[in-house]
């Protein structure tokens, strides 16, 4: 009906424009249809921030339908920027016109930025210190963040150069936030057992440039949770798991309606829905990546074991993650609550094994060897965390020669985020800048980086004065080299009558497009 009316208003107007000819008689047309057919023109899409800046420049009455906090600037904004309405809420006040502003500004902001770094860096690392530029940035940072996702949208292979830099940019400033956000995580109080949520942390970390939240990964994990209750209404119509609220943690202590749960999520996950644990490519990362399990539908015990947790907590059952070696499992307590427990009053599930469920004898039978009693506890979100990053540390450890350790470099950040003193991975940290730091055309900064280091591990431990002496001088003797002009290394050819030539194939060459080919 609106868009009617519309269609019929924009037939009137240039009729009677026609009819009196003054542009004032078609202005006073125009203002004198339905505020909302009027909105509704200034909202179509067809008008620029210039367009409705001069708009509401002409009458009271339009200056007041594009109110700086109205329908017409949200629409703008919207228009210009969709990816950020996310951060708004619908009940929230928002000065439209003023955060249009702020985040051209911001936008400006950015390309200034990534041109200087375009401009600065011709190398594969760009030096640490070269993000002191954006780390006292004004405004909003989801706005410099946004603009750099623009740049890295652009089509084609256009402005390669600046694509390269913002997305050095963006994977920095992401990264120092989700490390910010997870250090936090972990000073929570010992009771706070939020393991999907570190667990996320991990894979936001380890994938800074893709789009991953704990509230679209736990959206995703509510709609098979909707799956298990559907079938678990079939099995018992009056389970009390089916009257849960979401975000409530009510806990069912009945054992029988605690196993019709577990029979319930065993035949949506591992039936209907196929997950399964990766036997066939077991040391993937991808495997560790919540994000990653939930669209492959397959991980390692780990992180099955995180989504079998937190789909069982949600629907009343308390299972508890157990850091069993090789394996990591699940328990599941069947003795009487304030009773004294030992581990033969638990049933041990492996999530990767399509939620078996294990006596301490089969658990060893799994593993193929004893274990103390002292395994089979439960551990804490840092330890459960600390097993995750450490698995993706030996996989990192696997990279080959001619790749990047991008894996290895974020798994020793996470680690020491959450153990700053561990001296040995101090070391490796400071082993594996230096390797990445000891070419020419490497950045000079990580070198400072490995001095800063292994001082730090000097104080931490004196024994380790050795392994310490010989990467200080090795480092010196790097930055030595550094001081000297290294220039091209030019290959003569060998052939007699070309003895005269002092270029190598490749030094002097033209453009295809130069030649007009």
């Amino acid at each position: 009906m609106a868009a009617a009316a519309v269609d019929s208003a924009m037939e009137v107007v240039p009729a009677l424009a026609e009819e009196a000819a003054p542009e004032a008689v078609g202005l006073s047309c125009l203002v004198n249809l339905p505020g909302e057919v009027l909105e509704y023109i200034l909202c179509s899409g067809s008008l620029t921030a210039a367009d409705i800046g001069r708009v509401s420049s002409t009458c009271r009455r339009l200056r007041e339908l594009c109110q700086s906090s109205g329908k017409v600037w949200k629409e703008q904004f919207r228009v210009r920027w969709p990816s950020l309405m996310k951060h708004y809420s619908p009940t929230d006040y928002v000065n439209w016109l003023e955060e249009y502003k702020v985040r051209q500004k911001a936008g400006l902001e950015a390309r200034k930025i990534v041109a200087s770094f375009s401009k600065r860096f011709f190398s594969e690392h760009v030096p640490c210190n070269g993000f002191s530029d954006i780390e006292n940035l004004e405004g909003p940072e989801i706005f410099f963040e946004d603009e750099l996702v623009c740049i890295l949208n652009m089509e084609g292979r256009k402005a390669l150069t600046w694509k390269y830099y913002a997305k050095k940019i963006l994977y920095y400033l992401r990264q120092q936030k989700i490390l910010n956000n997870l250090k936090a995580f972990l000073q929570q109080p010992d009771d706070y057992e939020s393991y999907l949520e570190g667990a996320v942390y991990i894979d936001q970390y380890c994938n800074p440039l893709s789009d991953i939240s704990l509230k679209d990964i736990q959206a995703q994990i509510d709609s098979i949770v909707e799956l298990v209750c559907k079938t678990l209404r079939g099995i018992n119509s009056r389970h009390p798991s089916l009257a849960f609220k979401a975000g409530e943690s009510s806990m069912i202590m009945e054992i029988e309606l605690q196993s019709q749960v577990l029979d319930a999520m065993n035949y949506v996950l591992y039936d209907q829905l196929k997950f399964k644990g990766n036997r066939m490519d077991y040391y993937n990362a991808l495997n560790l990546y919540m994000h990653q399990v939930l669209i492959r539908r397959t991980g390692i015990p780990i992180s099955m074991s995180l989504l079998y947790l937190t789909i069982a907590r949600q629907l009343g059952v308390p299972l508890e993650p157990v850091n069993f070696p090789s394996h990591f499992l699940l328990r599941w307590c069947q003795g009487a609550e304030g009773a004294s427990l030992d581990i033969f009053d638990y049933i041990y599930i492996d999530a990767f094994g399509k939620g078996k469920q294990l006596t301490v004898k089969e658990c060893e039978y799994l593993i193929g060897q004893h274990v103390t009693a002292a395994l089979y506890g439960v551990v804490n979100v840092k330890k459960v965390l600390q097993r995750m990053v450490g698995n993706l540390l030996s996989l990192g450890k696997r990279e080959g020669i001619d790749q990047s350790y991008q894996l290895l470099r974020d798994s020793l950040d996470l680690y020491l985020a959450m153990y700053p003193d561990q001296v040995q991975l101090l070391l490796l940290q400071a082993r594996l800048y230096f390797h990445l730091g000891i070419w020419p055309e490497k950045s000079f900064c990580l070198v400072l980086k490995v001095l800063d280091i292994l001082q730090h591990i000097q104080t931490l431990d004196p024994g380790q004065h050795g392994a310490v002496g010989y990467l200080v001088q090795h480092t010196l003797e790097h930055i030595e080299r550094k001081k000297e002009e290294v220039g091209v290394e030019v290959k003569l050819r060998s052939h007699e009558k070309h003895r005269d030539v002092c270029y190598s194939i490749g030094l002097i060459m033209k453009h295809k497009r130069e030649l007009g080919i």
